[in-house]
């Protein structure tokens, strides 16, 4: 079901947000970037304001996925019920994605223009990561 992949994504999203201070100086980050620590500061304080602006879609997320699990539970649930939670999930997901990629493009843009020319190759690893994972597993390759 949607909900039940949705959820756990939007509840990622909003717990990374949420404590960017935990490691408020990334240093592999910083060097592969070359940040200086003003921007960082910026980045840690663009991820606590996304935190902010997502928490209550993730209530509300949250409260739509109870209702159905509820409903569904139910002898005959109200397709009508069903479809309009489901809906009323899916468009809130929409509005994270909106959300995230507006604090994204801001994020970006404390960036210098060389910098941001090194963010591809991190994208293409987080892609990557899980299929090396694999060929980890499977005795293709050594892990670092």
């Amino acid at each position: 079901m949607i909900s039940r992949f949705l959820l756990p994504l939007l509840a990622g999203a909003f717990l990374s947000a949420q404590d960017p201070s935990a490691n408020p100086q990334p240093p592999y980050l910083k060097v592969f970037l070359n940040l200086s620590d003003s921007q960082i500061q910026g980045l840690v304080q663009l991820q606590q304001q996304k935190g902010q602006a997502l928490q209550p879609l993730v209530q509300e997320v949250s409260q739509n996925q109870q209702k159905l699990q509820q409903i569904l539970a139910e002898p005959n649930p109200d397709p009508a019920t069903v479809g309009q939670l489901v809906i009323a999930i899916a468009a809130l997901g929409q509005e994270v994605q909106q959300i995230a990629g507006s604090f994204q493009q801001q994020a970006s843009n404390l960036l210098q223009s060389d910098q941001r020319t090194k963010l591809p190759p991190l994208k293409l690893a987080l892609e990557l990561h899980p299929v090396a994972l694999q060929a980890v597993s499977l005795g293709l390759l050594n892990a670092p």
